[in-house]
């Protein structure tokens, strides 16, 4: 009886045509199932890539890979001044550099920006020293453990070095979930 239920039920399903085919006397054609291709992730007006760093942006913002924080505060930079990514991950030292700390850019948790209103980032820009003021204070909707910058704002998130007198650069703590999503 379980059997006799069983088959009537696989018949009724929507996907049971292969299987009538079956119990027709036909042969089904064998076919491979094909991987779903993610929706392309379009970047927000206010939002542009440049490979001038030595980095591939904008290939890393369509990965399924970027942590959800970076993308959020990309969007909500991107709405308030147009801003220019230099690198996420792609093209990214392994490390910090002159340490050897693996840096938040290799395990796709960090972005740099070296425009803010379509200007260089440096310490004469005021939108950039805006703009790493608020993404600090978490108003972008997250928080980030690092923001790199020209300027001297205090203690953490906010620092400023050598290295980073050009550009913003934004990084967040360990995933917040399994796959770092």
């Amino acid at each position: 009886m379980l059997i006799v239920v069983t088959v009537l039920a696989a018949l009724a399903a929507p996907h049971a045509k292969v299987l009538r085919g079956l119990v027709d006397g036909e042969l089904p054609a064998i076919t491979v199932p094909t991987r779903a291709t993610p929706p392309a992730v379009r970047p927000p007006t206010g939002l542009s890539f440049t490979n001038a760093a030595g980095c591939r942006p904008a290939s890393d913002y369509r990965s399924p890979r970027l942590d959800r924080r970076v993308s959020a505060v990309l969007v909500a930079a991107a709405d308030r001044h147009p801003i220019r990514v230099s690198c996420l991950r792609s093209g990214h030292s392994w490390y910090v550099k002159g340490t050897r700390r693996v840096s938040n850019h290799s395990v796709w948790r960090a972005v740099d920006l070296d425009q803010v209103d379509g200007h260089p980032v440096s310490p004469a820009n005021p939108a950039a020293r805006q703009l790493a003021l608020w993404i600090g204070r978490g108003q972008a909707g997250v928080q980030p453990s690092e923001v790199g910058s020209p300027w001297r704002f205090g203690g953490r998130p906010w620092f400023t070095d050598a290295g980073h007198q050009g550009h913003l650069h934004v990084g967040f703590p360990g995933p917040t979930r399994a796959g770092g999503r």
